[in-house]
């Protein structure tokens, strides 16, 4: 039951968050969505984001933001309730960071990686830069391992709180 729990919360996550940043980078400009995640030589070719495309980008980030950081948490204590009300930090800690783990997995590979590295569809590419400077994966590897110790602090955060905290 654990297991399936994790993996079936896991996938379910992952599409969810990913599908959502799909569809942002689909319906919006990368002037809105992918701004500030771009390498400083692409944002260097490109004027400053517009106090609109700043505001559009929270108004459509922050809703994102806060689900990515309840899915965890609720899913975690979804697992709590279904052990009878008591869970170990160390498993709380791994769903919480199974999911976060995987969701960002998803978005490398296919976000980063499938769409705007190998594909590069017009979507994605700020207007005035050209396409093929967007091939390089090593941008978002690095972005993707530097964000690593803070995903996994925040699966810690998320354990230790799930485990101790009763409602």
């Amino acid at each position: 039951m654990v297991v399936s729990h994790i993996v079936t919360h896991a996938i379910m996550f992952a599409l969810v968050a990913n599908g959502l940043l799909f569809l942002m980078m689909v319906g919006t400009s990368p002037r809105v969505w992918a701004y500030n995640d771009y390498p400083k030589e692409l944002k260097r070719q490109v004027p400053p984001q517009t106090k609109a495309e700043r505001r559009l980008a929270v108004l459509l980030g922050v809703p994102w933001l806060i689900l990515t950081l309840l899915w965890p948490v609720l899913s975690t204590w979804s697992l709590k309730a279904k052990l009878g009300g008591e869970i170990s930090v160390g498993l709380a800690f791994t769903n919480a960071a199974a999911l976060i783990v995987l969701a960002t997995l998803v978005d490398m590979v296919i976000l980063d990686w499938g769409i705007v590295c190998k594909l590069t569809p017009s979507y994605v590419v700020l207007p005035g830069t050209d396409p093929e400077e967007y091939k390089d994966f090593t941008h978002h590897w690095h972005a993707h391992l530097k964000s690593l110790p803070a995903l996994l602090a925040l699966a810690a955060v998320i354990g230790v709180g799930v485990r101790f905290v009763r409602l």
